[in-house]
């Protein structure tokens, strides 16, 4: 809803000034993490009109240069699902369904559903859960992509994101800030233009903190204190 939307946006403006984070974790409370069956048939801000409408929380949370971990506690539909793939990495239990089943009341997706999905799990397997508008299994959201990991069990999703952040904040944070950026930008380039990021972007790593710390932490073999600059 527009609360959690503005409370979101607040949060992604917060965050987006601390330059020490080296991950931000998004998860809900309760047997679901977002499903949208009324606001799908509801109009949206600026829906309809021509007046701009204004960056909804999938784009201010896919702005953030920090990797962002989605922790899936049950099913997303919808602008909640919208919200889960503007995120680098998503992990769920094993009962989460996801799906966009707007089209079949005449509702498309308009806060990145119908670019983020298939630039994620591919066109032709976008095509097929919007088109088709069904709800994909866990086991399934895995196999296509369109999550990174699945818990054992319902209540071992603390436990992978524990996991996964641990792995995560071993390394540089600013390290882990440019191969997103690397990731992220390179996906609309052409293979040379991406490479030349790449190499633009390891030029300023280089001349960081965290890079020399890096080289001096391996020599005296020891593990690296990283400040994120």
């Amino acid at each position: 809803d527009a609360e959690m939307a503005d409370a979101l946006g607040e949060a992604c403006r917060v965050i987006a000034e601390n330059d020490h984070l080296q991950l931000v974790v998004l998860t809900a409370t309760g047997a679901v993490f977002s499903i949208d069956e009324e606001n799908e048939t509801a109009e949206r801000p600026g829906m309809g009109s021509d007046t701009p409408r204004k960056p909804g929380a999938p784009a201010q949370v896919a702005g953030l240069a920090v990797p962002v971990l989605v922790a899936l506690n049950g099913d997303a539909t919808g602008s909640g699902l919208e919200l889960a793939l503007a995120g680098d990495l998503r992990v769920c239990v094993p009962s989460a369904r996801f799906g966009f089943t707007g089209l079949a009341r005449g509702v498309l997706p308009q806060d990145g559903g119908t670019q983020r999905l298939p630039r994620l799990v591919g066109p032709a397997w976008a095509r097929d859960m919007l088109l088709t508008g069904r709800m994909v299994d866990a086991n399934e959201a895995l196999s296509i992509g369109l999550v990174n990991r699945v818990t054992e069990q319902p209540g071992g999703l603390a436990a992978a994101v524990a996991e996964l952040t641990a792995h995560i904040t071993e390394g540089s944070p600013i390290g882990a800030r440019y191969a997103k950026e690397a990731v992220g930008k390179g996906m609309d380039l052409t293979l040379d233009q991406g490479l030349r990021l790449e190499a633009d972007l390891n030029v300023i790593l280089h001349s960081t903190s965290d890079r020399a710390e890096g080289i001096k932490s391996f020599l005296e073999k020891r593990d690296p204190e990283f400040t994120g600059s």
